[in-house]
């Protein structure tokens, strides 16, 4: 087994302290040594797992494998960013019970994918991307590093997604779309039409909000 570090004590680390329980009972693969968090004490306990510190800790370390459990897009690029420098291994996580054909589909590094995803063909899933419970991705979709696509969302075939999006619980894309990076797209939004970059897109169908 594989040492593995959760950076982020929050709700959704400890979701992924759960996703890797899960993937251990199908395969064991990891033997988590705790949480890093710049916000918690060292020595405090969350769940099952000890706090060992914040970024600082990972500095004493080699080699060891670490997943940003943080949801918010930018957050998750300024942690890796600070820790880029350091001896440190990102491997992505995926659900024992995701449908991901390996042969046409690619998966960058520390990409973290949850219970319930379906994915077809042709898709390219960059560095660092969530993908949270009971998604669905069509052919040839791709995600931009950092992107952050929350429980329930269902992205359609031809959609290209830039770097540092978010995209709501319970969000629509329908096919060959484009969304520009550092955009929101709300919960339970639809997008029928493209937009560029930096955007707030609300209902139904999705709206620029200013």
């Amino acid at each position: 087994m594989r040492d593995l570090i959760i950076y982020g004590a929050g709700g959704f680390g400890r979701e992924i302290n759960l996703l890797v329980r899960q993937i251990n009972r199908h395969a064991e693969t990891w033997n988590v040594k705790g949480f890093c968090d710049d916000g918690k004490k060292a020595g405090e306990t969350v769940d099952d797992l000890c706090v060992l510190g914040g970024w600082n800790y990972l500095q004493t370390v080699k080699g060891c494998s670490v997943v940003l459990a943080i949801a918010d897009p930018h957050v998750r690029q300024q942690v890796y960013n600070r820790i880029a420098g350091l001896d440190l291994v990102f491997p992505s996580l995926i659900h024992p019970d995701v449908f991901l054909d390996g042969q046409f589909n690619r998966i960058g590094k520390g990409v973290i994918i949850t219970a319930g995803c379906y994915f077809t063909t042709g898709i390219t899933i960059e560095d660092f991307v969530i993908i949270n419970l009971a998604s669905t991705i069509g052919h040839d979709v791709k995600l931009g590093r950092f992107s952050s696509v929350m429980p329930g969302t269902n992205i359609s075939g031809n959609v290209a997604i830039g770097e540092c999006c978010l995209l709501g619980t319970g969000a629509k894309i329908l096919q060959n779309l484009s969304l520009g990076a550092n955009a929101r797209l709300g919960a339970g939004a639809v997008m029928t039409r493209s937009f560029g970059d930096n955007c707030l897109l609300v209902g139904i169908p999705a709206r620029e909000k200013r």
